[in-house]
């Protein structure tokens, strides 16, 4: 069984609750990993992912959610976050902390770009380490 299919046994019919969801996406992305040591603690905009994360995995299957503008099926945006892990809640975080823009939805642009992660993630380290690379040698 994947892990989709066990986010999609523990659907609201099964009476899973929020808080129980959360503690499963909190392994899902390693959480414990996200652990600022300078401080001894974890920035709690991590926790609000994980949150945003659980409720996409509560929702029922068959709902109708939206991602960057479009409606789509809360099943298709569950299988996609079933891929998401800790490198993908970084790098939403790390752009999130770097818009310069209001954002008025926010939960709707964190729900996009948790999507928008699972596709983006390598395509993002190649274009950061090709930016270091061209500033490094005064490429630019």
């Amino acid at each position: 069984m994947s892990e989709h299919d066990l986010h999609m046994k523990d659907s609201p019919c099964s009476g899973q609750s929020i808080l129980e969801m959360l503690e499963k996406v909190m392994r899902q992305v390693e959480y414990h990993c996200f652990a600022d040591l300078r401080f001894n603690r974890i920035d709690p905009f991590y926790k609000e992912l994980c949150l945003v994360i659980a409720e996409v995995f509560i929702l029922n299957p068959a709902s109708i959610i939206k991602i960057n503008g479009t409606n789509m099926c809360a099943h298709l945006v569950q299988e996609v976050y079933s891929q998401l892990h800790n490198d993908h809640v970084c790098l939403v975080f790390e752009n999130f902390h770097n818009v310069s823009t209001r954002i008025y939805n926010k939960k709707a642009y964190l729900r996009t770009a948790l999507f928008n992660a699972v596709f983006e993630i390598e395509s993002n380290y190649v274009n950061d380490t090709n930016c270091i690379s061209r500033t490094n040698y005064g490429l630019r």
